[in-house]
């Protein structure tokens, strides 16, 4: 790899009551959210930004979102798409442990894992408000 490229990876997207969004006062509705990776092919290596939500998680923890996603929208099919497996990737950065920004980590553990060093104290003691943002916990606590 010499040169640097960019891919936009679509990790579908989770669609809520617009009441909810907005702390039950917001218009009702459906609010639809995508959810995007980035994956940077570098000389240094391959690096993933974020790897999107857990579809079983969000059924099984979330029953109020409805996630709309394809297999070729789970963080492995969108790396198929390129030609890539997980194991092809060094590096995830995940810019905070929202479920939906690492819920496709379990599937890179190999990979390097880099975060802000207090996203993991802010991730393992949430505040009331952030407890189900905070609700997949299957991040490498190595971050």
């Amino acid at each position: 790899m010499s040169d640097t490229k960019v891919y936009l990876l679509d990790g579908g997207s989770l669609v809520l009551d617009g009441y909810h969004v907005f702390w039950n006062r917001g218009p009702g509705g459906e609010v639809r959210f995508p959810v995007y990776s980035i994956l940077i092919e570098h000389a240094e290596g391959r690096f993933l930004i974020d790897t999107g939500y857990d579809y079983d998680h969000v059924m099984k923890v979330l029953p109020f979102e409805k996630p709309i996603q394809e297999k070729h929208q789970t963080i492995p099919g969108a790396l198929a798409l390129l030609g890539l497996e997980p194991k092809d990737i060094d590096v995830v950065v995940n810019s905070h442990f929202h479920f939906d920004h690492c819920g496709g980590n379990k599937y890179f553990p190999h990979a390097k894992k880099i975060c802000h060093r207090t996203e993991v104290p802010q991730a393992c003691n949430p505040q009331p408000f952030e407890h189900l943002g905070y609700s997949d916990l299957s991040f490498s606590a190595e971050a």
